[in-house]
Formats: C-alpha cells, structure tokens, sequence
C-alpha cells in the first residue's frame, strides 16, 4: 500500500499507483470535475484493479455497465459528473466470484454480499475499501450495521425469456416477493434502529415491537429476499436470446444486452487503466440511452452518497456526523 500526498495532506492508502496530476482539478465535457471528485475516482480505481486482478486469476469474463461502458467509451474514463463504478458478468461467473472473492480480498478491500455482512440484502455485490466512508444518504437515518466504505458495484446478468408471456409472469412472481421483502425489511429496520416513545400509539407500538421483532426473528426480509433471487434466476438453464440485470432492475429491460456480446469483448481506456466492454457496444448504448454521444447529466440510481476518503464510516459515525 502507498500512501497519496494531496496538497500536504496524506490520503487513504492505495495499491494502485496514482499519479499527482490525476488529482488536478479539470474541466471534462464543460463540466469541472473537483480534486475531491478526483479523490473518490482513486479510490474506486483502486478497488477495481483489485477487482480484475481477482477475476485474471480466476479466469472468470466480465465487462463495464451501465455508465461505466458509457464513460468508457465516450470519456475514455468516469464520465464527468459520475461518483461510481459498474460492472456486470454471468451469473455462473458471478456465484463462482461469491465463492472466491471472500477469501481473496484482505483489509481494507471488503467483498459484500448478504452472505459476508448481514443486512445489506441487495441482489448483486460490493466491493469497498473500509477505511473510507461511501454512505447512500437514504440510509443514513437507519444507521445500518453494515459495511460503507467507498464501493464499486458488481452486477449478475440473467436470461431473460424469450416469451413476452413469460417474462410478464416472472415479473408478477418477482413483485409479490419484493414487496413483502421490503415491508418486512421496514419493519425489521424500525424495530431494530428506532426507539418507540412512550407517547406512540399502541398500534405503533405493536408493530414496531412485535411484529418487527417477529420479523427480525424470522429472518421473514431474508426468506423473501431469497426467494426473489431464485425467481431471477429462473430461465437461467434455459438458451434465451437476452439476458439483463434483473435482480437489479427486473423490470427495466434497457439494461438487457444480447447473450452473445458477452463472448465478443474488447478493452477501452478508463482513465490510466483498461475497461473490458462489449464490441457491439454501441447498439446497447444507444438501446440504453439513446442519442449517447451527446453528454446529457442524470443522477445516480442510487441517490447521493456521502463520501470521506480520509475516513472511515465507523469513525464517520463515531464523530456524531
């Protein structure tokens, strides 16, 4: 690990050699991107070498997503206003990381998953440095348990089937499961991270106490959550045409890509480093956004996040932030 000098202030510790003058602010697509936004852009950099040192040692395929592909190819890097990393791969390649990466990535690198932090229940994993802070301002009311460092996101892709009827179905079967997941889970999370006054209602009372309690004992949000993932993967033995990010968005089939584009890769420029994409990554982009190569700003799915790369979410919380 070497540590980053930025003007006379030592930085998180990176395995990856920074040079200095990544750090200087510029200005990308007429939008000035911030030494601090050069800060965070390091870290994740950071944690995506790791992360494809680990799948060349395993052989395992993998390719950019969503803006990443998009920053990849129309910024040779982040796109300018962009605070995240994404990346997708089979999902027989991403079980297969499930089972390796635990073992694989020593502190500060966190491999997370239900399965390695409990209660982070999300459809597809993390991979975080802990030793900074990287908190979805949603959550930060709940105070979860889990780990928050600055984090990369890591995607399984899964067949779609071919019949419209079919998929219509899965989706059916998938929301009856994910809304019971995350009324369990609000339930869980208030009996677990708010104290109900003396002057709540009964009702309130009862549900916060007894039937969150219950729930927590149960494990009803992890059952449920479960179970959405075993409809995701569903058609996943079958040879369909498209496959998608459905534990991630089951219903949004712009993220869908042909079966094939995963076999055919080529590798882009992502600011010093190299991003494995799809060669026919155009028609994806463009059934994705459109008109791509004209920049347009979006917010992040994920909302804003609150980002230290100096510290850790532990002592971000410990500080009384």
């Amino acid at each position: 690990m070497v540590d980053i000098v930025i003007n006379d202030i030592v930085m998180i510790n990176l395995k990856l050699h920074v040079y200095p003058e990544f750090f200087k602010e510029e200005i990308r697509a007429n939008f000035t991107v911030s030494s601090k936004m050069k800060e965070i852009w390091a870290v994740e950099l950071d944690l995506f070498a790791e992360f494809d040192r680990i799948c060349k040692k395993y052989n395992i395929k993998y390719v950019a997503s969503g803006g990443t592909m998009l920053g990849a190819v129309r910024h040779k890097g982040f796109i300018p206003w962009d605070d995240d990393m994404d990346l997708m791969m089979m999902r027989d390649d991403y079980e297969k990381f499930c089972k390796i990466a635990p073992k694989e990535f020593l502190h500060p690198y966190f491999f997370q998953t239900e399965e390695t932090d409990s209660g982070f229940m999300r459809g597809f994993a993390r991979l975080r440095n802990s030793e900074t802070t990287g908190i979805l301002k949603k959550e930060f009311p709940y105070r979860p348990t889990f780990n928050q460092g600055i984090f990369i996101d890591i995607f399984p892709l899964d067949n779609v089937p071919d019949s419209i009827l079919r998929y219509k179905i899965q989706c059916l079967r998938y929301n009856l499961f994910h809304k019971l997941y995350t009324v369990s889970d609000s339930i869980e999370r208030n009996a677990q991270y708010h104290e109900v006054s003396k002057t709540k209602l009964l009702a309130r009372r009862f549900l916060h106490d007894v039937i969150g309690g219950a729930c927590h004992y149960f494990r009803l949000s992890f059952r449920f959550f479960n179970k959405t993932q075993k409809i995701c993967k569903q058609y996943n033995s079958y040879p369909t045409e498209k496959v998608s990010l459905l534990s991630f968005q089951m219903h949004n089939l712009h993220h869908a890509l042909n079966r094939k584009d995963m076999d055919d890769i080529t590798l882009l420029d992502f600011e010093f480093l190299k991003m494995p994409v799809p060669v026919n990554y155009d028609e994806h982009l463009s059934h994705k956004y459109g008109d791509y190569k004209h920049p347009k700003r979006i917010s992040n799915w994920h909302g804003d996040v609150i980002f230290d790369v100096n510290r850790s979410y532990v002592d971000y919380y410990k500080d009384g932030k």
